[in-house]
């Protein structure tokens, strides 16, 4: 978990599924929003960041169903669609951090 930049801390973190990039850990930081992935075998595991995204390039947030968050990221055609265990809880912390940061 070395990828904090100076001054960020983390908000929320939770085990996460992606339909795209599978099972991994979901972080949102007072700046960004990560997801990070463990690769590679049994013997040599190493984590991928697969979603390494500002707050303020979020261009849509909702909620659908019970696991389901689903982010419109500025430049993203689609809307990435990230399944936890209470996503409503990341939607608020989400819609917090915009606020308190102005945006």
């Amino acid at each position: 978990m070395g990828f904090l930049q100076e001054g960020e801390t983390i908000i929320l973190q939770d085990s996460a599924k992606s339909d795209f990039f599978g099972k991994g850990t979901l972080y949102l930081t007072n700046s960004r929003m990560i997801f990070e992935v463990m690769t590679g075998s049994f013997l040599s595991k190493t984590a991928e960041v697969k979603i390494d995204q500002s707050i303020h390039s979020m261009k849509a947030l909702s909620v659908s169903g019970r696991k389901s968050l689903q982010i419109h990221f500025e430049g993203n055609m689609e809307p990435t669609t990230l399944y936890v265990d209470n996503p409503g809880k990341w939607e608020a912390s989400i819609r917090t951090i915009l606020a308190v940061s102005g945006n």
